[in-house]
């Protein structure tokens, strides 16, 4: 394949879900000079099942544009399609429709080109492309989602692909027809998976190391005494929370072992939605309060073999999902050389980012939920897309200016402060 080179630009931006098309679209709004590469909604469109519904209200899953004014609601008055802030869930389908209308209407000059590979030279990055363009950007910013980092837990990694998936794998659920399902995982992609393949007359278990399955509370007129102690905010309810939806600039400013408590806090633990309660419970059987000890494949079926305070249990079936998740791991974005990886200081394998959301590699910035170890966890909601685009928009005209690249000042965490 022939090589282009193209000539510097001030920023390009890898990744067209949600974050890097609110980021594209403030900057196009500032006249910043960039490009923008991916698939616009790729991870939704390929990586998770028709059908499913969206666990966040509709009115807390608007991609942020510079003016506020193209939300779902807009968007379902256009379409003439019912909506409600709370009462009616948002289909997966409707949501990927209104992202791809965001992308033509605020960022139509998206490239759709998968990048392969990174480098550093000097006081620029270089991005090489599948389609043979290398792109020179004084700023890269990478919105890359959670592709790359789902995590399987490590009794499974033996396993074949055909008796062992990740939740992230689907997409279409054709595949599992006819096929007995264990499904491992207790959040809101394992009880919409087991949901829906129930639904399509497949046998399906649930398995976990809960006792009870959570669900979110079904949306309903609350008192004020009620709205004043948990009040209803962008990623859930309560004050800690609410907090942490709105002022991410401070969830930065704490110190690093409060940033991660809050980052992985347990109020926004595993859940099913709150419209998935009566499509799982008294359904589809669950395994409560197990932990799976290994795994092994034997004549084209799986065995798990779980254990918990009753003993143990051998549970067999065709082919069993890990609904188990995704954990921010650096080194697993491939496309990162691994020399680059190793001078990137990191909390928990997750990027270090200063407040302008920049690692201590001079001019990458990591927006998105690979943020979250330094801005919290709404970082991991599209409604957190309004920070990173909001801040950045007003940030690189300004250090673009100076047509110089520097280095945010981050001191590496020692391991007692982590263990904190």
């Amino acid at each position: 394949m022939m090589t282009r080179n193209s000539s510097a630009l001030d920023v390009a931006i890898v990744g067209a879900g949600p974050y890097g098309l609110s980021l594209a679209a403030h900057l196009r709004e500032q006249g910043v000079e960039f490009r923008i590469f991916g698939e616009p909604m790729g991870l939704w469109k390929d990586n998770m099942p028709k059908n499913m519904l969206l666990k966040s209200c509709p009115q807390f899953s608007n991609i942020a544009d510079p003016e506020d004014e193209f939300t779902i609601k807009s968007y379902c008055a256009e379409q003439s399609v019912p909506y409600h802030n709370e009462l009616i869930p948002l289909p997966l389908e409707r949501f990927v429709q209104y992202g791809d209308a965001f992308h033509v209407r605020y960022v139509p000059m998206l490239e759709r080109k998968r990048l392969v590979s990174v480098e550093l030279a000097t006081t620029r990055w270089r991005a090489h492309f599948d389609d043979g363009e290398t792109v020179e950007a004084r700023r890269l910013v990478l919105a890359i989602g959670l592709r790359p980092f789902r995590h399987l837990p490590e009794q499974a990694l033996h396993l074949s692909a055909e008796v062992a998936s990740h939740s992230s794998d689907y997409g279409p659920l054709a595949s599992l027809d006819g096929k007995e399902v264990v499904i491992v995982g207790s959040g809101a992609s394992a009880t919409d998976l087991a949901a829906l393949i129930h639904e399509r007359g497949a046998r399906v278990t649930l398995v976990m190391r809960q006792n009870e399955i959570r669900f979110a509370g079904r949306p309903r007129q609350r008192s004020l005494l009620e709205r004043m102690l948990t009040p209803r905010a962008g990623i859930g309810s309560g004050w800690t929370i609410a907090a942490c939806s709105a002022f991410p600039e401070l969830i930065h400013a704490l110190p690093a072992a409060q940033r991660l408590r809050l980052a992985n806090t347990p109020a926004l633990g595993p859940a099913g939605g709150a419209f998935m309660h009566d499509r799982v419970l008294g359904k589809v059987p669950v395994v409560f309060g197990r932990s799976l000890e290994r795994a092994e494949e034997r004549n084209g079926k799986v065995e798990l073999y779980l254990n918990g305070p009753s003993g143990r249990q051998v549970v067999a079936a065709d082919h069993v999902i890990f609904a188990t998740g995704y954990k921010t791991d650096i080194a697993r974005f491939d496309v990162l050389p691994a020399s680059l990886v190793g001078r990137m200081a990191t909390v928990e394998c997750a990027p270090q980012l200063s407040s302008h959301y920049e690692t201590s590699l001079p001019g990458l910035h990591v927006i998105g939920p690979a943020a979250a170890n330094s801005f919290g966890p709404v970082c991991r909601f599209v409604y957190g897309t309004r920070y990173p685009a909001r801040h950045l928009a007003r940030y690189l005209p300004r250090i673009l200016a100076r047509r110089s690249v520097i280095a945010p000042k981050l001191q590496p965490l020692s391991e007692t402060v982590l263990q904190q």
